[in-house]
């Protein structure tokens, strides 16, 4: 028994996400209202705001990650069906297992396949996932074939109250959300993780080049006395957040100032060649989370031991924001504490005043 235990999970699709079928059939993500349909069919929608990104800048992106995701090497048979740049067009064709429970001598799974339209413009990105399509028990006599508008919507998923899931359709409704989040999430992620990485290779940069900066500009960095005066990126001391330690570091929008931590403080980086800052926001903190969701536009000032003039002043204009997970927390800052929720916005640097 043993040997065909084995034999039997070594046989398993290399492409498959094994799921735990225990999950909370009555969770409110899944009931009344999670199906949305267009023109009686199964749509799913999600628009991803950049609006300081051009549809240039977000078709290459969203084409690098549709042709990442949407390969043989990580489903079973997906890819990039049609590309239009004109139009501002990308769609996938997806085939990949959902596997509902499996264990050494029983599989539960079924194939999907879909289609995920991304469509772009200046300033966002529209996500649909649509034309989704189900093969189950594929191994017995062909398997059984439905379709999503028939399988998964509230009279068939459902219970009559529509407070649970339905014993065999309800599992694949869940799955089919949670497959849709993911992709919607991945997406996301992409464009948030792009500029994760301009921020560790920007601390890089600054570390290695860190001397040149200071000798450059160690007149100017001595004093916080004097009026604001405009400078480049480069004319930043790399010491940035040592002074910000001993002094303090504040966000500003329209009228209302208010103090973070030091280690909000993300730095400075390149996205689609451009400046940009990065700042991390404690959600706990509902003044600031408040403030940065609701602002297009917002300042970081620095504030040397001390004074009440601030010592720099950082003019952001909002690109887009990523909520992080404790990974992402540690690779940017690892004195931030990963038990707290935080999110990064990233703003375009439209202006530098320092004293």
């Amino acid at each position: 028994m043993k040997k065909l235990a084995i034999l039997f999970l070594a046989m398993l699709p290399l492409f498959s996400i094994a799921k735990n079928d225990k999950k909370d059939n009555s969770n409110p993500k899944y009931l009344e209202g999670a199906i949305t349909l267009t023109d009686g069919k199964v749509t799913f929608s999600e628009e991803i705001k950049a609006p300081d990104m051009s549809k240039s800048e977000l078709y290459n992106s969203m084409l690098k990650w549709a042709k990442n995701r949407f390969s043989s090497e990580n489903t079973i048979n997906s890819r990039v069906v049609y590309t239009n740049e004109e139009k501002g067009e990308i769609v996938g064709s997806g085939e990949e297992y959902i596997v509902f429970s499996s264990s050494a001598l029983s599989l539960d799974r079924t194939r999907i396949y879909y289609y995920f339209l991304i469509e772009v413009e200046d300033g966002k990105c529209e996500l649909n996932m649509s034309r989704i399509k189900y093969l189950y028990d594929e191994n017995r006599d062909g398997g059984e074939r439905y379709t999503a508008e028939e399988w998964i919507t509230d009279d068939m998923a459902l219970n009559k109250k529509k407070t649970k899931l339905a014993p065999i359709c309800g599992k694949f409704r869940r799955e089919t959300i949670d497959l849709k989040d993911d992709l919607f999430k991945s997406a996301k992620d992409f464009l948030g993780n792009k500029a994760i990485d301009n921020t560790s290779d920007n601390n890089t940069n600054q570390t290695k080049h860190g001397n040149k900066v200071n000798a450059e500009v160690k007149e100017n960095t001595l004093s916080s006395t004097g009026q604001l005066r405009s400078v480049n990126i480069n004319q930043i001391p790399d010491n940035i957040n040592e002074i910000a330690s001993k002094g303090r570091i504040t966000i500003t929008s329209g009228e209302e100032e208010i103090d973070v931590n030091v280690e909000s403080w993300g730095g400075f980086g390149k996205l689609f060649n451009k400046d940009v800052a990065y700042t991390l926001v404690d959600k706990s903190r509902m003044a600031i989370s408040m403030i940065m969701e609701h602002s297009n536009t917002y300042k970081v000032s620095v504030y040397m031991p001390n004074q009440t003039k601030p010592y720099i002043v950082i003019d952001c204009k909002k690109t887009m924001s990523q909520k992080l997970s404790s990974e992402e927390i540690k690779s940017i800052n690892p004195k931030l504490d990963i038990n707290k929720e935080f999110t990064m916005y990233i703003g375009e640097v439209t202006s530098i005043q320092m004293r």
